[in-house]
């Protein structure tokens, strides 16, 4: 069961949403706008990962900027009993950055979904082959995938929570 988070908890997530100050000491920078202590804000970061709320923090990159245009959402009909060990397996791949499972719809039969990036043709063919392979491997009748290739990317951003003000929420990429 998930445990309430207090109110400093929730403006410690609402500070750690926007970007980290470019200072020598982000987090004390943080804590000073947030008017606590460093040592209050990185116990309310180590609660809110102790609660399971928290998973990481980490850098947003710009995946097209760093030379990565090839993105796919590859879509594969599966076996239902064996659709979760082998999304775990398709995971696991380090050119899969998203993998779910997701209920089949009857003009859509498709019950696992995987996003992959690749930087270019070349590369993504390799990729497809080895999640081929893998996914057929344990599939006992004919494997059946579609790719959606991402043409154009119309909005990106992160999920924005505990936001009081919507005139809070701004494209981070604008």
């Amino acid at each position: 069961m998930s445990k309430p988070l207090t109110d400093q908890e929730r403006a410690i997530v609402r500070a750690l949403q926007n970007d980290l100050p470019l200072v020598p000491e982000p987090y004390a920078a943080l804590a000073a706008e947030m008017d606590i202590s460093e040592a209050e804000l990185m116990a309310g970061i180590h609660s809110l990962m102790d609660k399971g709320c928290l998973k990481r923090i980490s850098i947003a990159l710009r995946h097209k900027n760093v030379g990565y245009t090839i993105n796919v959402m590859v879509v594969w009909d599966v076996p239902d009993d064996q659709v979760d060990a082998i999304g775990q397996e398709v995971a696991r791949h380090p050119a899969v950055t998203h993998c779910y499972r997701r209920n089949r719809e009857p003009r859509f039969p498709y019950n696992l979904y995987t996003m992959v990036h690749a930087r270019n043709d070349a590369e993504y063919d390799v990729i497809m082959g080895e999640l081929v392979e893998i996914i057929g491997k344990d599939t006992p009748h004919d494997l059946s995938f579609d790719a959606l290739r991402s043409m154009r990317e119309l909005k990106k951003i992160g999920m924005k929570y505990f936001i009081e003000d919507p005139e809070d929420v701004v494209d981070d990429d604008a």
